[in-house]
């Protein structure tokens, strides 16, 4: 609880915080900058009107919802209310004072972006804000939400919006697994690529790199995809990492996999983990789901940055309110991180504009430290309908802010000497490998990206030559395709286990981790990373990501009951709409960390 203090004490005005950030990077753009991010915070604040003795907070209903769908009132939530930056303690005090004659509970403040949670029943919400709550599925979830915006007394004009009123389950982690148990591995997965190559490689199937797929790349290997100098080790760094649950086990697996492949162990203090204090198994598939998240989290983090304390924050659901909330607590914990990561994500389009102004205010804030965000953007490429994917383009938050900096994905095989045989953008299809016909639905995964169709486009974006004016994911890379991914060793179906994973959560620590570095050897205080990752496009800092003619082959066994055994993983190819080029792409952004020239420019345009 921190409810000692008033709400505006020591505080920066939101758009003042905003110029800080956004002035970094390039100084001959620092005022347009700033004028254009006045207008973003502007834009994603909801709108209040007046009528009937109420204001009415405007977008605290999601634009998807259907008001004659099922009402229900049972439940309870989990919210937080925005006020104005400029609201006076009195009118603070009239808020909660309203609010807990509501029947609602005020459990927090929080100072630093002027916002309160509260809880209370889903009855005691409708009867208090006027409004009525549904269920209805939304892109396969089922969401209990508002069905029209809600209001509040007139005399309470300090309030802007009410967020975490969608109930859904949809935020999920975005690592995917290559299904191989690398401790029981057949003979057929290589530890490199080209190592090992099946002779029934199907005759009608074409591609100039070949490989059968990779057992899983060790730590040593993964410092290796950014071609990391040997002296660069992250000492004196913070890393944060953010997801849903705690699984107390990470740190003692983290040491026996890295002790068996002679990398670095944690010393004693190098990594903490904050369990959430109410966690709800009954949601988000449970602790269970996200444990191997949290796994590849911290063990990618740990092998680009072995010296880089690591802080894991988990969150008590995949709920926004929750994981957002979890977000501003590594924010404003006592270690200030130098980065955090952010491996979990939605169709943007189930959070609100409420929800959204949450989110900008916590990444707002952050930047003010100098913390670095970073996001995945998922493994659904653009949310296409393509066999079991959802209908329409779409694109993921948080990732989709223009105030994080998003991470989308690669496939990369490095040769025998740990030098970059070959890489693409990881966008993956499925064929027969005896005939190589197209398995359905053709695509797999692959990283996500594309336009968001709630955010301006920033000025750093303003010189690609895409259509548009939306804001533009990713913004840079990493590996990602699981059949050239990093081996986590951690629980699965009760026991410790050696598996290769990739996903966009593979990409994410891995940049952020990379970033840290940077700061730890330069000490430049950065907060939003993306300026000035723009700022090198075309140098040697970023590798520049372009399409590459590749495909694994790859044999399951028997026991897994798929009903093809072999199969052939073409890259970056249609149906999906997103693909590799020269320059930024919708896959891999502005490319991918190289080196000790990454290290030593990062944030050099200040």
């Amino acid at each position: 609880m921190r409810l000692s203090r008033p709400i505006t004490a020591g505080l920066l005005c939101l758009a003042t915080t905003a110029a800080l950030l956004i002035a970094q990077g390039n100084a001959t753009e620092s005022v347009a900058r700033t004028t254009q991010t006045l207008t973003q915070i502007a834009a994603t604040t909801p709108a209040k009107t007046t009528s009937a003795g109420r204001i009415r907070l405007s977008g605290t209903t999601p634009d998807w919802i259907r008001r004659k769908a099922t009402r229900t009132t049972s439940g309870k939530i989990s919210a937080t209310l925005l006020l104005s930056t400029t609201a006076n303690q009195s009118a603070i005090q009239k808020t909660e004072q309203w609010l807990e004659s509501s029947g609602i509970n005020v459990t927090e403040q929080h100072h630093s972006i002027h916002a309160i949670s509260i809880n209370g029943t889903r009855a005691d919400f409708a009867q208090a804000f006027n409004t009525e709550f549904v269920s209805q599925t939304i892109d396969g979830h089922t969401a209990v939400a508002p069905a029209t915006d809600l209001s509040v007394p007139s005399y309470l004009s300090a309030v802007e919006s009410v967020t975490g009123l969608v109930d859904t389950d949809a935020a999920v982690p975005t690592t995917t697994g290559s299904s191989q148990d690398t401790s029981t591995a057949s003979d057929d997965c290589a530890s490199y690529w080209g190592e090992k190559l099946t002779s029934a490689w199907p005759a009608n199937i074409m591609v100039k790199y070949r490989s059968n797929a990779l057992c899983g790349y060790n730590p040593q290997q993964l410092r290796a995809i950014h071609q990391l100098p040997a002296s660069s080790t992250g000492e004196g760094a913070t890393i944060a990492i953010v997801a849903a649950y705690d699984d107390n086990t990470v740190e003692a697996n983290t040491n026996t996999y890295f002790a068996q492949s002679g990398a670095q162990v944690f010393r004693s203090g190098q990594y903490t983990h904050h369990a959430p204090a109410s966690p709800d198994e009954s949601r988000c598939g449970g602790s269970a789901a996200w444990t191997t998240e949290q796994h590849l989290d911290v063990q990618a983090a740990h092998a680009i940055a072995p010296d880089a304390n690591i802080e894991y924050w988990g969150a008590n659901d995949c709920s926004t309110n929750s994981l957002y909330l979890r977000i501003l607590d590594a924010v404003e914990s006592k270690n200030t991180p130098d980065v955090i990561s952010l491996s979990f994500g939605a169709q943007e389009e189930l959070d609100t504009a409420g929800d959204r102004s949450l989110l900008n205010r916590i990444l707002v804030e952050a930047a003010s430290r100098d913390i670095s965000v970073f996001a995945s953007t998922g493994n659904d490429g653009d949310y296409s309908n393509s066999g079991d994917h959802q209908e329409g383009s779409d694109v993921a938050s948080p990732a989709s802010s223009p105030y994080v900096t998003a991470v989308g994905g690669t496939s990369t095989g490095l040769d025998a000497h740990n030098h970059i045989e070959v890489e693409s953008g990881w966008e993956t299809q499925t064929r027969f490998a005896h005939n190589g016909a197209i398995i359905p639905p053709g695509f797999l995964y692959g990283a996500g990206g594309g336009e968001s169709k709630y955010y301006a486009r920033p000025s750093w974006q303003k010189n690609l030559a895409q259509d548009g004016d939306g804001r533009l994911m990713p913004d840079i890379s990493s590996l990602a395709d699981p059949n050239t991914g990093f081996i986590v060793y951690s629980p699965s179906n009760g026991k410790a286990t050696y598996e290769s994973h990739g996903g966009t959560s593979l990409a994410t620590p891995m940049v952020a981790a990379t970033v840290a570095l940077a700061k730890a050897q330069t000490g430049r205080k950065i907060g939003l990373a993306a300026p000035s990752l723009y700022a090198m496009s075309g140098t040697k800092a970023l590798r520049d990501v372009q399409h590459a003619s590749a495909a694994t082959w790859y044999r399951r066994s028997a026991s897994t009951g798929q009903l093809w055994l072999e199969t052939i993983y073409m890259w970056d190819t249609k149906p999906q709409s997103l693909q590799t080029s020269a320059g930024w792409d919708p896959v891999t952004g502005v490319g991918v960390p190289n080196g000790s020239t990454f290290i030593n420019n990062f944030g050099a345009q200040q």
